[in-house]
């Protein structure tokens, strides 16, 4: 019986008390406090459209020494039904393999744009060989659930119908995101299956959110002085899934993966996960790892130890982004082989 990733991780060892930063991690997030404090909006009380456009002008310095790729150009797809058109950008490494994977954006599904992760997005594309096509969904709480996933559907389908002609895109077509976006990339693969359509081949999920549980041990231990806040988790389960109670849409296994049925679960194909330690979602991801264990679901999981979450957007600064990155790569050319 092969063993669970579970295994080697003591959850207890990291809440403890003296879980600490790296030494690289602890300079840049002085460095971080500095920079964003410089904004005039920091540490305001802003209306959503004002806090996303800090967040925006914060996230700028992630990307900067943009890796060389062969293209990135933009345009406009279909939305799903009576939606909206979907942009997107495809970034094209050189020397693509066939095939694409389909990326959502971070930022608590209120945030982030087609700008706002360049640098990533580009280090993904190199890593893992292949065509990386971006989605600018609609944000919460303007379009709260199902809006985003809608337009992941839309660029999904886009994808699909291009592969029936187009050379660059007859190989592997999988997903991937980061927090939000990996919580869109996973609900796209379970809603696709449970349509009985073709699905994601593979999905590359980074410190997810599986859960509406915002009482974890992760969320306690966490909660405020590591980036992201139990608050402001609070904030975005209310932005994009508004109601409450028994019966609410943050409890539908597509806002809240952790509530996926066993048989939705076991039909996931391989997945790559990834969490921070010093994260409030870190009990999301191993709470759902466990869920993938019960089921023989197949899952590689690295757990970054001493970093933040949204980690891997340092990449210009911090070397373990750059290892995590490199970690997703190679799990996706070992899940999808080079041809001869």
């Amino acid at each position: 019986m092969t063993s669970s990733p579970l295994e080697s991780i003591d959850i207890d060892r990291l809440l403890a008390p003296d879980a600490r930063r790296t030494p690289e991690m602890a300079g840049l997030w002085d460095w971080i406090q500095n920079e964003d404090a410089k904004d005039p909006a920091f540490n305001q009380t802003l209306t959503p459209a004002e806090f996303r456009a800090l967040q925006f002008r914060l996230s700028q310095k992630w990307n900067r020494d943009l890796p060389d790729v062969a293209e990135a150009r933009r345009f406009t797809i279909p939305g799903l039904m009576d939606a909206p058109p979907v942009n997107v950008e495809l970034i094209v490494p050189h020397q693509a393999r066939p095939g694409a994977l389909l990326q959502a954006h971070g930022g608590c599904w209120a945030f982030g744009n087609l700008d706002s992760h360049q640098r990533f997005k580009r280090l993904l594309a190199i890593e893992t060989g292949t065509a990386l096509l971006s989605v600018d969904y609609r944000l919460a709480p303007e379009h709260p659930f199902p809006a985003a996933l809608e337009d992941m559907q839309a660029a999904w389908r886009w994808l699909l119908e291009q592969a029936r002609t187009e050379a660059a895109f007859k190989g592997p077509l999988a997903v991937t995101g980061d927090s939000a976006g990996a919580n869109l990339a996973l609900a796209l693969t379970l809603r696709e299956q449970d349509l009985r359509r073709p699905a994601p081949q593979a999905a590359l999920l980074f410190y997810a959110i599986y859960s509406d549980d915002l009482d974890s041990p992760s969320y306690q231990r966490f909660a405020t002085g590591y980036g992201l806040t139990r608050e402001l988790m609070q904030r975005c389960f209310t932005y994009y899934a508004p109601d409450e109670g028994p019966d609410a849409a943050r409890h539908d296994p597509l806002v809240s993966p952790i509530h996926a049925s066993e048989a939705a679960l076991a039909r996931l194909p391989p997945l790559f996960l990834n969490a921070a330690s010093l994260d409030v979602l870190l009990c999301d991801t191993l709470d759902f790892a466990r869920r993938l264990d019960a089921v023989g679901a197949s899952y590689e999981l690295a757990l970054h130890e001493g970093v933040h979450h949204g980690f891997m957007q340092f990449s210009a600064y911090l070397e373990e982004a750059r290892r995590a990155i490199m970690l997703a790569g190679n799990f996706y050319k070992r899940t999808f082989p080079a041809r001869a």
